[in-house]
């Protein structure tokens, strides 16, 4: 019988177990760190500041519509535009249990993110998970969780911004790559 390790049909889980016992490797870091990779390619010249994209901003809001109703929820306030202040597309939300939050899309970046309502002027948010977020996934939108949005920011996420991009993180110093990403830079 083939090991856990080996097998093609090997659940996720198992690999975990097998893998982190035998050979010290974890699936859920790897995952991570693929994901982090990703989130690095993202931040490219511009990715910082507002930037107003019709098309992917209209087929974000489509998406959110979508992602809400596939988990019972409702949109609801209109969506807002990226403006100096804020370099991001946001809309408020509620899940089924009645739970306020806000779907956030960096159109620069095609990055779709969600956080805890909160005080429309308060500039550092509670990253949380996408809502459905498979539905901006199948329609070729990067989802990103709040383990990836909280990470610290550090020089590696620096390199690829402009020299003004990189002038405006040391004058407001952002904590996060959150804060990077969805922003609110003036």
């Amino acid at each position: 019988m083939a090991d856990a390790a080996t097998s093609t049909a090997a659940s996720p889980a198992a690999l975990v177990r097998t893998r982190g016992r035998d050979s010290g490797f974890d699936l859920r870091e790897a995952m991570l760190d693929d994901e982090l990779v990703e989130i690095l390619r993202l931040l490219q010249p511009g990715v910082t500041k507002p930037h107003v994209d019709h098309a992917a901003g209209a087929s974000w809001l489509a998406a959110v519509h979508d992602a809400m109703r596939s988990v019972g929820g409702a949109v609801r306030a209109a969506a807002e535009k990226p403006a100096a202040g804020r370099s991001y597309y946001r809309v408020r939300v509620e899940a089924r249990d009645g739970v306020a939050g806000v779907i956030l899309f960096n159109a620069a970046a095609r990055l779709v993110a969600a956080a805890e309502a909160a005080d429309p002027q308060e500039i550092v948010v509670a990253f949380v998970a996408v809502p459905g977020s498979e539905v901006f996934s199948e329609r070729g939108f990067q989802v990103a969780g709040p383990a990836e949005l909280d990470e610290p920011l550090s020089e590696r996420h620096l390199h690829a911004l402009t020299a003004d991009e990189r002038r405006d993180v040391a004058y407001h110093r952002p904590a996060r790559l959150g804060d990077l990403l969805f922003n609110w830079f003036d």
